[in-house]
Formats: C-alpha cells, sequence, structure tokens
C-alpha cells in the first residue's frame, strides 16, 4: 500500500521502499516552511528510516536558514537522499547545499528520477 500526503510545497509518498517528495512549481523555501517541511516528511515516515528521492525541480529559492537546517534536520530518519533536477536554478541550489552544508548521509545530484531509483535502490532493505 502507498501511503501519500501532500502540503502546500510538496506530494510525499512512499513506494518500493523509497520516499518520493516532489516541490511543486515556483517554491521559495524559508526557515519557517523548512521546518513545516520537515515536521510533514517525518510524520509519513512514522519513525522508520527510508532512502529520500526529492524532485527540487520546483524549487525557485532557498534561503540561507533553510539550507542550514535541512542541512541537519533535513537528513533525520534518511538513509540517502537522491536530489533530481533538471533545471539550472535547482540544479545550482542542490550542488551549493551538497558542497557548504556535507549532509550527513549519501547524496547525490541526479538529472532524472530513473537515475535517482537507481542509486537509492541501493539503501532499500529486503
Amino acid at each position: 500500500m502507498e501511503e501519500s500526503m501532500e502540503n502546500d510545497y510538496a506530494n510525499l509518498w512512499i513506494k518500493d521502499g523509497i520516499l518520493y517528495f516532489k516541490y511543486k512549481d515556483h517554491v521559495h523555501i524559508d526557515l519557517k516552511k523548512s521546518i513545516e517541511i520537515v515536521s510533514a516528511r517525518l510524520a509519513l515516515q512514522k519513525g522508520l528510516e527510508y532512502p529520500i528521492l526529492s524532485d527540487i525541480t520546483g524549487v525557485r529559492e532557498l534561503s540561507k536558514d533553510a539550507r542550514s537546517y535541512l542541512a541537519s534536520e533535513g537528513s533525520v530518519l534518511s538513509k540517502a537522499v537522491a536530489f533530481v533536477t533538471n533545471r539550472p536554478v535547482s540544479g545550482r541550489i542542490s550542488k551549493m547545499f551538497v558542497e557548504n552544508y556535507r549532509p550527513s548521509v549519501p547524496v547525490k545530484i541526479c538529472n532524472s528520477t530513473e537515475e535517482a531509483i537507481t542509486f537509492l535502490k541501493t539503501f532499500v532493505d529486503d
């Protein structure tokens, strides 16, 4: 059974052992929104760790405070994170995030959902 939820910023669902997180179009994320986003994800996870596919194509801006918060609290209950982006703005955001904040879990920046799933499958428990 696929579990899912939606908020003002993203759609989230769990399928085949991977948590999918797709930001809505034209999202601007500040600290307050990043706290809401992480809270929603943790509620969906119900205390279980998952590899996370984060489609950030819709993100237009990510504040410094939000980046800092997501680098620490955003990886709670994460086995690994794959950022999916095919736009220059979200590509720069993800690259800067990984280089400057060095998340505590394995991270890969991917150009497609398929590439991200291939990476994340290695972190799915059988």
